[in-house]
């Protein structure tokens, strides 16, 4: 895998994390509200799946934030 994908899916995984502690959802509430099964999510978030573009816009759409805001490593 490449160094700059590992990096930016490390980045991804943390803030969908953040972002899913901050909206006081669990993993199955997420889950459930954009269509992405439980232990996909469970994988995306533990870093040993990367999402695709349809599930970063769910995933962002569903905690209330850009892409950017998802993939930014600020």
């Amino acid at each position: 895998m490449n160094y700059y994908l590992i990096i930016i899916n490390e980045t991804v995984c943390r803030r969908i994390v953040h972002y899913r502690n901050k909206c006081n959802l669990t993993r199955e509430d997420l889950a459930s509200n954009v269509g992405v099964n439980l232990k996909h999510l469970i994988s995306i978030e533990a870093g040993s799946r990367i999402p695709r573009i349809s599930e970063l816009v769910q995933l962002a759409a569903g905690l209330g934030v850009s892409i950017n805001d998802l993939v930014n490593n600020e």
